[in-house]
Parts: C-alpha cells; sequence; structure tokens
C-alpha cells in the first residue's frame, strides 16, 4: 500500500494512504495531502483510424474515464468517475453511481446497434463481392 505524506492547506504536514488502485504520485505534484484526488487508470476507446487515410488525420475526440477520490473528504460527493469527452481536461463530466449506470445503459445501446449496422455493411460487401 502506497502512502504519501505531504503538506496540508493549513501548514502542517499529514499522510495519507493510496487506495490500491490510485496511480497518482502525490509527491511529484507537490499535492496537499488532505485536498488531493486519487485517480485510477484512465480508460479510453481508441479510435481506428479513418479508412480514407487523410493526410492530416481526423482525430476524434476522446472518451475516457478514470475514479477520482477526495484524499480526506468522505462524503459521497467527493468520490466519482471523471469522463473526459475531448483532450482538454474542462471538457467532461462528474459522474456519480446512477450516472456512470446511465451511461452504462447508453454504452450498452450504441454497441448493439453499432454491431447491427457492422453485420448490415458486411452483407453488403458479401453482396457486392460475389456479384462482380
Amino acid at each position: 500500500m502506497k502512502t504519501y505524506t505531504g503538506p496540508t492547506l493549513g501548514g502542517a504536514t499529514a499522510t495519507i494512504t493510496c487506495p490500491a488502485w490510485c496511480t497518482v504520485d502525490h509527491a511529484y505534484w507537490d499535492d496537499r495531502a488532505d485536498d488531493c484526488f486519487h485517480k485510477s487508470d484512465v480508460l479510453e476507446v481508441v479510435l481506428p483510424r479513418d479508412r480514407a487515410n487523410y493526410p492530416t488525420p481526423v482525430l476524434p475526440p476522446l472518451l475516457g474515464a478514470e475514479l477520482n477520490l477526495h484524499s480526506t473528504d468522505d462524503r459521497p460527493a467527493a468520490a466519482h468517475v471523471w469522463v473526459q469527452l475531448s483532450e482538454h481536461k474542462d471538457d467532461g463530466l462528474e459522474l456519480d453511481l446512477a450516472g456512470v449506470d446511465q451511461l452504462l445503459a447508453n454504452v450498452d445501446n450504441y454497441r448493439a446497434g453499432l454491431a447491427r449496422i457492422r453485420n448490415q455493411l458486411a452483407r453488403i460487401q458479401a453482396d457486392r463481392s460475389t456479384n462482380r
């Protein structure tokens, strides 16, 4: 288990214990021990390159998610999932458990719809390759 001893907002020194999933090097960031966030690995959706292979690739928005937990605040609102919608940290959503459940339902629906149109594309390509 990883610990961090560092300054507090009030100028004292405190030691915090990171959860096993925390990936932050609090010492590197010179975090305030009583006001920092433990963060998980970021999950990212990596999109394939466009088939047109444009000279300047079109970069889609990033879709990432990470678990954040305040170092000392034990209120439910101090733990959340941050969903990042672009490469800029200010474009995102802070979700509670209900919000994550809603996002998961939407992602499941999207995946099912994408699989359906993928299968339609496969049938079209198979028909076109046999009719030539």
